[in-house]
C-alpha cells in the first residue's frame, strides 16, 4: 500500500504533561476491544483503576472525561499507563492520536490533526509551503467500491488546487476564490474527464488566473459570516468555550495572516478533497475548507491567536462526525454558493 504524509510529519512528538491543551480532554475516549481485553488481565491498583474507570457506552468500553479530563490523568497531566507500561499497553485512539488515516483501496493518507497544539504549531508556524512524500509498504489494498477513474481524477485535480492556493504571487484572498471557482467548474463536469483535465491545465496557466481575477474582482460584493456562525451554532457542541467565541465572530480578511491560513487551507483540503470520491461533491469539500478557514481567521481576533482557533474549531467540527457532514452538507445551501463565499473574499472590507 502506498501512503501519503505531509513534510513535517516525523517532527511530531507528543508533548506528554508539557502539551498546554492535553487530548486527554473532554473526549469519551473509545477503547478498542483488544485492549479492553488486556485491561481486563492488569494486576495491582493501576489494573483495578482502569477497571473502575472503563465505562460501557452503545456497546463499547470507553473513559468517560471527569472535571474535562481522562479519569486516568495524574495530577501532572501524565498518562498512568504509559508510565507503568509503556506506549505499547495503549489503546489504538490513544496511541493514533493525533494521527488519522483515511484509506481509499491501495492507497492511504495520513496526517495530523490540527486539534493537537504540537501539530497545529508545526503547521502553522512553517513558513515554507506545504509539501507531501509517498512511502510504500506490503499491506494488501483494502477493499472498495470507489470509482476509479473519479478518484485519479481528484488526486490530480487536488494538485492542481494545490498550486492555486500556494500561488503567493497573488493574495490568499484572489486564491481561495480561484478555488472556488475551479471546484465549481470540476463539480459540474465530473462525467467528462477531458473536460476537468482541462479546466485543471487552464488554472495552472498564470495568465488563466489573472484572467479569472479580473471577471471574479467585478462579482465581489460585501459578505458577511452570519451564515458561518448561525451554521456552527447548530452544532453540537464539545466545549463551552465555541459558542461564547461564536458570539464574537466577525470577518478577518484572510490575508491578514496569509502563511499559516494558506498551510490551514492546504490541511482542509488534503483532509477533504477526496472525500468527493465518496460523495460526489468537489465543491462540498472545496467549499467547507475555505469556510473553515474564514471561521478560525474570524475566530483568531477574539482569541488572539490563529493556532488556539485552529485547534478549536478543529475540535469541534473534526472530531465529531455529524458536525462535520452538517458543515459539508450545508455547502449546498443557498448562502453559502459561489457568489455569497466570494463576497467574503472581498479584500479591502467585508461586514
Amino acid at each position: 500500500m502506498k501512503t501519503r504524509i505531509p513534510d513535517y510529519y516525523h517532527q511530531f512528538h507528543c508533548l506528554a504533561g508539557d502539551c498546554p491543551d492535553t487530548c486527554c480532554g473532554p473526549w469519551e475516549i473509545v477503547i478498542d476491544e483488544e485492549t479492553a481485553r488486556r485491561y481486563e488481565q492488569l494486576e495491582g491498583p493501576l489494573g483495578q483503576q482502569i477497571r473502575q474507570k472503563l465505562t460501557p457506552v452503545e456497546g463499547e468500553a470507553c473513559f468517560i472525561p471527569e472535571d474535562g479530563r481522562c479519569p486516568l490523568l495524574t495530577e501532572e497531566g501524565l498518562c498512568p499507563i504509559i508510565t507503568q507500561y509503556g506506549t505499547g499497553a495503549l489503546s489504538v485512539t490513544c496511541d493514533s492520536h493525533p494521527r488519522f488515516t483515511e484509506i481509499y483501496g491501495g492507497y492511504a493518507e495520513t496526517a495530523l490533526c490540527v486539534s493537537c497544539p504540537e501539530a497545529a504549531r508545526l503547521l502553522l508556524e512553517r513558513t515554507e509551503p506545504l509539501t507531501f512524500r509517498t512511502v510504500e509498504d506490503d499491506r494488501p489494498p483494502e477493499p472498495n467500491d470507489l470509482d476509479a477513474d473519479l478518484f485519479f481524477l481528484l488526486l490530480e485535480s487536488r494538485e492542481t488546487a494545490y498550486s492555486l492556493v500556494q500561488d503567493r504571487s497573488l493574495s490568499l484572498s484572489d486564491r481561495l476564490a480561484l478555488l472556488l471557482c475551479y471546484a465549481q467548474r470540476l463539480d459540474r463536469n465530473y462525467d467528462n474527464n477531458g473536460l476537468c483535465r482541462r479546466f485543471s491545465d487552464l488554472y495552472r496557466n498564470p495568465n488563466y488566473r489573472q484572467r479569472q481575477l479580473v471577471r471574479i474582482r467585478r462579482l465581489r460584493k460585501y459578505g458577511t459570516l452570519i451564515p458561518t456562525r448561525q451554521l456552527c451554532l447548530a452544532m453540537e457542541h464539545l466545549t463551552e468555550e465555541f459558542p461564547v467565541q461564536l458570539k464574537e465572530l466577525e470577518w478577518v480578511s484572510p490575508d491578514s495572516q496569509p502563511i499559516a491560513l494558506e498551510q490551514l487551507t492546504m490541511y482542509f483540503l488534503s483532509r477533504w478533497w477526496l472525500k468527493a470520491a465518496c460523495d460526489g461533491y468537489v465543491w462540498r469539500q472545496a467549499a467547507a475548507a475555505v469556510v473553515s478557514v474564514l471561521a478560525v481567521a474570524g475566530l483568531s481576533r477574539t482569541m488572539g491567536d490563529v493556532q488556539a482557533a485552529a485547534r478549536l474549531f478543529s475540535k469541534e467540527v473534526e472530531h465529531n462526525a455529524e458536525n462535520l457532514a452538517l458543515l459539508k452538507r450545508a455547502m449546498d445551501l443557498p448562502q453559502f454558493g459561489r457568489m455569497e463565499l466570494l463576497k467574503l473574499l472581498e479584500v479591502p472590507h467585508a461586514i
